[in-house]
């Protein structure tokens, strides 16, 4: 089982490594200029008396230098008249950032993270399960350390409820405050989405054909969380789908009984459950508008709603384990998103990389309470303690 283990993290590393490359490749680390045909060459000087560019060809032993004229290129939108025809690579998008900006997203990326942690602690609260509110701040920070930096089996949401699980028996109520907490955090996304979509078009800022792709992928999300959603609260559709039958044949099939139980906790609880709920959509306003601050720090020319509308979705899909920690999935999906006639590769990658980044750095912290907590047992150890085995 530990090997099947293992071989599936170096299938999910190699796909990672695989899609990194495929989103590295559309990039171009120095500027560039275009040519008619869309051939592109990275620019080694300008030549302003010659109203030309020094370029780079080839690569490796091939690479080569040749001058091109300004009358035999594209011209670049933004670009300054003296160098008209340059468009920006990755290096020129981070050294000219706004720092005032990206010290505001920094800023709120951390306001998101401590939000996170309050919205947890009611819900552990709703289960009659005691933690200090500092103490989930602290497993929070740990859970994020371990989604975000420790690659492997060990995901932060595990880890929360081991430590969790310490402080009281009610093992299944503790995977389900976890479930719950990932449940509100994927609805309040897709809804926010949807929610900006629907703006977007009653206000005119966009049309139907321009964000056919987000509809039909919020569709497709809130039907799936629709389901879900009716699947825990009415006993009645599981009765008619024989679905107690199914999951009573299962060797946790006790855990799955205390689990709708401590479901049944939230929905006699709704209005501490909607405080959780109110919790949830300021997260993610500060989650997307930290985005939005580190989109206009680098001066993309994308419009404020759009992050409102792409980020959730790019973040709902990364949520699916095929890459640890999402690797090259979500810098994949901001590329395939945002890059438009005017935003370049390179600029949404120094985007999906700061996105990467900001939060790894305040992922930072949890090392310190994975190093001064009590030692983390195998995984194995971990699963058997919450009743979660693989069979």
């Amino acid at each position: 089982m530990k090997r099947k283990k293992v071989l599936l993290v170096a299938v999910k590393m190699a796909l990672a490594a695989v899609l990194l490359t495929w989103v590295l490749g559309k990039t171009h680390w120095r500027d560039y200029v275009v040519t008619p045909a869309a051939k592109t060459y990275p620019v080694l000087r300008h030549l302003p008396a010659r109203e030309a560019y020094l370029v780079s060809t080839g690569m490796l032993w091939w690479r080569a230098e040749r001058e091109i004229p300004c009358r035999d290129l594209v011209p670049a939108d933004d670009s300054a008249a003296e160098a008209k025809y340059l468009h920006k690579g990755f290096a020129s998008c981070i050294v000219g950032i706004n720092r005032v900006l990206l010290a505001l997203a920094i800023g709120s990326f951390l306001c998101q993270v401590l939000v996170t942690a309050v919205r947890w602690w009611v819900l552990l609260h709703i289960q009659n399960i005691v933690v200090a509110l500092w103490e989930a701040v602290r497993l929070t920070f740990l859970g994020t350390f371990f989604n975000f930096i420790v690659p492997g089996t060990v995901g932060g949401d595990l880890v929360k409820a081991y430590y969790v699980s310490k402080h009281t028996p009610q093992k299944a109520a503790v995977l389900v405050s976890i479930f719950v907490d990932r449940f509100l955090g994927f609805a309040e996304l897709s809804l926010l989405s949807a929610g900006m979509t629907a703006a977007a078009l009653l206000v005119g800022l966009s049309d139907a054909d321009q964000l056919a792709r987000p509809i039909v992928a919020i569709a497709v999300v809130l039907a799936a969380l629709g389901l879900v959603l009716t699947f825990l609260l009415s006993a009645r559709f599981r009765r008619a789908l024989h679905l107690q039958k199914l999951y009573g044949r299962l060797p946790i099939a006790h855990h799955i009984v205390a689990a709708g139980d401590a479901v049944g906790l939230y929905r006699r609880r709704m209005g501490t459950l909607g405080k959780a709920v109110a919790l949830t959509v300021v997260a993610h306003v500060f989650f997307v508008g930290a985005i939005a601050l580190v989109g206009m720090s680098l001066s993309l020319d994308v419009p404020w709603y759009s992050y409102f509308i792409f980020v959730p979705l790019i973040y709902i899909a990364a949520a699916v384990p095929v890459t640890p920690g999402g690797v090259g999935v979500i810098e994949g999906l901001y590329v395939a998103l945002f890059v438009s006639a005017r935003c370049t590769s390179s600029q949404i990658l120094a985007l999906a990389l700061l996105a990467r980044a900001i939060p790894m750095f305040w992922a930072l912290p949890g090392a310190i309470v994975a190093v001064t907590g009590p030692r983390l047992p195998e995984v194995e150890v971990i699963e058997a303690e919450l009743g979660i085995e693989d069979d």
